[in-house]
């Protein structure tokens, strides 16, 4: 059954609007991987890489708000990561669950605010910086194990650079 439907291409603000929320919830699907990875290895680092990736498998599917609550039951985070992990699940809630809230009007007239554009972009901004944390944490937990991590925070330097690294 075909429809009257008149397709109306999106304007640059739906356009940019797509493109910010894609970019902040792939930057947070990849806080929610940094932390069930943190996460594993820190609960279980004296096991074999199977166990610890059978471990992993079960748990990587994990909310970011259900990661979380295991990192403070277990508490595996000093309390400045802790809480730099709770504001931004904050934040990543009003993204995924809020943010037509209060903007059904101007969606549907296809008239985004630049404001709201600022607020998704700092999720993101935040998620890239969450990562980061979780990364170094990581590597001073895998340090203190007696690892050799010397290699693994120079790449983490690069990337934070911007230098792309292929393996």
């Amino acid at each position: 059954m075909k429809e009257n439907v008149i397709k109306i291409p999106a304007n640059n603000n739906e356009i940019n609007l797509y493109c910010f929320l894609g970019e902040a919830v792939l930057k947070t699907q990849m806080v929610e991987q940094a932390l069930s990875h943190s996460i594993t290895l820190k609960m279980n680092p004296t096991e074999t890489k199977e166990r610890a990736d059978k471990f992993l498998k079960q748990n990587q599917s994990h909310t970011l708000g259900k990661a979380i609550k295991i990192a403070i039951e277990k508490k595996l985070y000093n309390l400045p990561l802790q809480d730099e992990l709770n504001a931004f699940l904050q934040q990543r809630n009003w993204l995924v669950h809020k943010v037509i809230c209060g903007n059904e009007k101007d969606f549907k007239a296809g008239n985004i605010k630049e404001e709201l554009f600022d607020k998704i972009k700092a999720v993101s901004d935040k998620a890239k910086s969450i990562k980061c944390l979780i990364e170094y944490d990581l590597i001073d937990f895998c340090s203190s194990k007696g690892k050799d991590m010397s290699e693994t925070l120079a790449l983490l330097k690069l990337q934070e650079q911007g230098i792309r690294i292929r393996k």
